[in-house]
């Protein structure tokens, strides 16, 4: 292995483990209450290799937010051979609320709406990383299946927002104001009453 090689090693463990600590941290404290030399501590990094990473706190947050929402944030390959429009929506559903509620992603909106009168900044990353981005992806699926006949055509922009509007009115949103809030029972059984609902819209 070459020393530059092991270098970019060295650099990407600290990264993780900063990230790691700082989403810890801000799960904890709040995005105010968060500190830079606090985290570096948990991170086991000096304060100036956090900030040669990461320049600021609301740098490191936003950081936080993607890498929490990029591993299942995107839906582009979850098309598979056989599958029926039923079995999309199913995994589209699923994969949307693991974001939401296995990665953090409830706890971070909740501390972004919090913050949002002093660091407008903090939503507008928020919602580009967890509305914007995520909605192109499952766009994305929805134009597939209108180009293979099972959607009929229609606005995939729209539908898209329908989609993941119904899924937030059900679960998202009752866990924005209840740090408690888990995935009901009846889960399933709703994910397929939506299903019904896209299906009688959109259905080929």
């Amino acid at each position: 292995m070459s020393l530059d090689t092991h270098r970019r090693n060295v650099s990407d463990k600290k990264r993780t483990a900063i990230l790691k600590a700082a989403l810890d941290n801000f799960l904890r404290n709040g995005f105010s209450r968060a500190g830079m030399a606090e985290i570096a501590r948990e991170a086991d990094v000096s304060t100036a290799t956090l900030y040669k990473h990461f320049d600021s706190k609301e740098t490191l947050f936003a950081a936080v937010v993607k890498r929490a929402s990029q591993s299942v944030g995107d839906y582009s390959g979850i098309l598979e051979p056989g599958d029926t429009v039923r079995d999309i929506l199913r995994k589209l559903s699923k994969a949307y609320l693991t974001v939401q509620f296995d990665h953090k992603a409830n706890a971070l909106m909740r501390i972004v709406i919090a913050e949002v009168p002093g660091a407008p900044k903090l939503a507008t990353e928020m919602y580009e990383v967890l509305a914007n981005r995520r909605n192109d992806t499952l766009m994305a699926v929805m134009d597939a299946m209108i180009e293979r006949g099972m959607l009929k055509p229609h606005d995939a922009a729209f539908s898209t927002r329908l989609g993941a509007g119904m899924l937030k009115e059900l679960f998202v949103w009752p866990a924005l104001f209840d740090a408690d809030y888990k995935l009901p029972p009846d889960t399933d059984k709703k994910i397929e009453v939506l299903a019904d609902v896209f299906l009688e819209l959109y259905g080929a």
